[in-house]
């Protein structure tokens, strides 16, 4: 599904505009816990309901990857409380943790969390928007354009923003960084 015209450029925006809000240089790293307190979202972590719900939580760690359970927001009221899988690395987290406050951010309207036949429910528009504006606000343009145009490797610059190496390939490839570092002749 396409995103709307002129979404990515207002998920800049939100971007520069949180970074504002918490006092954080354009260029400067996005902790998404401190946005979740900002937000007044409550984050708690999967193995907080070990003990209660010893099976629910093995059978939500069971799966891996793509398919594996990585975060869900719950809201009660206005209130939003999101239930992260710690058991992820923490670039993960920290990627999954951005996904679910940029839903968030954008207002979606939340749906249950599955049907009466117990398949999950989502909203494609929302989750694609979400997919675009949670990486963003990690690495957002004006990052992306000085990491390219000093030349710090995807390793170093994915250690100094905390996420992985593929979301950090991906913001410097979308937000063309790599693309105008290299007509500059920067790389």
């Amino acid at each position: 599904m396409a995103l709307r015209r002129g979404f990515k450029t207002d998920a800049e925006w939100y971007a520069q505009d949180v970074r504002r809000e918490l006092g954080i240089p354009e260029t400067g790293k996005l902790c998404p816990w401190s946005l979740a307190r900002h937000l007044e979202h409550i984050v708690v972590d999967l193995s907080s309901f070990q003990k209660e719900h010893p099976l629910d939580v093995a059978r939500l760690r069971q799966c891996t990857g793509a398919k594996g359970f990585s975060a869900v927001t719950i809201h009660k009221g206005t209130a939003r409380l999101v239930i992260l899988n710690d058991g992820h690395e923490k670039p993960r987290q920290t990627a999954d943790l951005a996904h679910e406050l940029a839903h968030g951010l954008l207002h979606h309207v939340p749906l249950p969390l599955s049907d009466e036949t117990g398949v999950r429910m989502f909203n494609a528009r929302d989750e694609e928007e979400a997919h675009w504006l949670g990486p963003t606000l990690l690495v957002p343009g004006p990052a992306a354009h000085a990491i390219a145009r000093q030349r710090v490797s995807i390793e170093m610059a994915a250690a100094q923003y905390g996420v992985s190496e593929e979301l950090m390939r991906m913001r410097l490839n979308m937000s063309g960084a790599f693309k105008r570092a290299k007509a500059a002749g920067w790389r």
